[in-house]
């Protein structure tokens, strides 16, 4: 099946070449990068709604379940999680090499707490972008509200880095990202907690504020409360040892099971996501 992502990825590819050809790699360009991938994502939908309506309103039902079934990626989240715990369970190397692919550090020297690290956090923070935000954004503003996120996340994902190559024209997308899960990473933190200790989330203030980024700090300090382990620490980029801030300092490494439970925590702050979506559009449906 096409995938929204997939065709993101190809506009992006394509508006780079043209832009930068004719503005050059600058921060005006990023923005006419954006606003040209959102404009043709949003036009496509529009567009397609317009002409499912025609057919009837079970057809836009079924463009707009589409639209939101693909701005969430719970299940590939999981799967890619859990193939760490299966890989490290094969063997170190199988375990290393499973974690390349969801993690940007390096892998070859990592040891296996340094592999179950890396996979929860690397869990944590892509359950809010995966799952929580989307669902967050479609529960405020429908469909469309779903699809500028997951638009606008993917293009972070594509320009929105900090080298010579996209420092200007990823600025605007990695902003415009910032913005956009600034209150969804909170809910997730939130969402990740035990309901009876929900309060306990100002406390995590503190650890979330260490991670480089203020929005993934929050659900990887509140995944790191709920198992009792510590997150961050060494790890190497391009080959040299780096000593990060840790989350939940003092606490135990993790191990194989604690990859398995933050997986099923993942699960139930899906679930709870889920319900906080049928609430709101209840709620719309009751009063709008």
């Amino acid at each position: 099946m096409p995938h929204l992502v997939r065709f993101v990825g190809w506009l992006a590819v394509q508006g780079e070449r043209v832009l930068v050809a004719s503005l050059g790699r600058s921060v005006f360009a990023g923005l006419i990068l954006w606003l040209g991938v959102i404009g043709v994502c949003l036009a496509a939908y529009a567009g397609l709604a317009w002409g499912l309506g025609l057919i009837g309103h079970w057809a836009k039902l079924g463009l707009d379940a589409l639209v939101v079934f693909q701005c969430v990626a719970y299940r590939d989240l999981v799967k890619h999680v859990l193939a760490v715990k299966t890989g490290l369970e094969t063997s170190l190397s199988e375990g290393r090499r499973r974690v390349s692919w969801i993690v940007g550090r390096d892998t070859d020297r990592m040891e296996a707490d340094d592999v179950c690290r890396a996979a929860i956090e690397s869990g944590a923070e892509n359950l809010n972008d995966a799952v929580v935000a989307p669902l967050f954004w479609a529960a405020f503003l429908g469909p469309v509200g779903a699809l500028v996120f997951r638009v606008s996340n993917t293009m972070d994902a594509m320009v929105g880095h900090r080298t010579e190559r996209f420092e200007l024209l990823g600025k605007v997308s990695a902003r415009i990202d910032d913005g956009l899960n600034f209150v969804p990473a909170r809910l997730c933190c939130l969402l990740i907690l035990e309901v009876s200790k929900v309060g306990r989330w100002r406390r995590l203030k503190g650890d979330a504020a260490l991670h480089p980024s203020f929005n993934a700090g929050w659900p990887e300090a509140a995944m790191a409360s709920r198992l009792g382990v510590v997150i961050g620490g060494r790890m190497y980029e391009k080959g040299k040892l780096v000593q990060t801030a840790e989350m939940n300092a003092g606490a135990r490494q993790p191990g194989l099971e604690d990859v398995r439970e933050a997986t099923r925590l993942m699960g139930v702050a899906y679930v709870k996501g889920l319900a906080l979506l049928a609430g709101v559009w209840g709620m719309v449906g009751l009063f709008g």
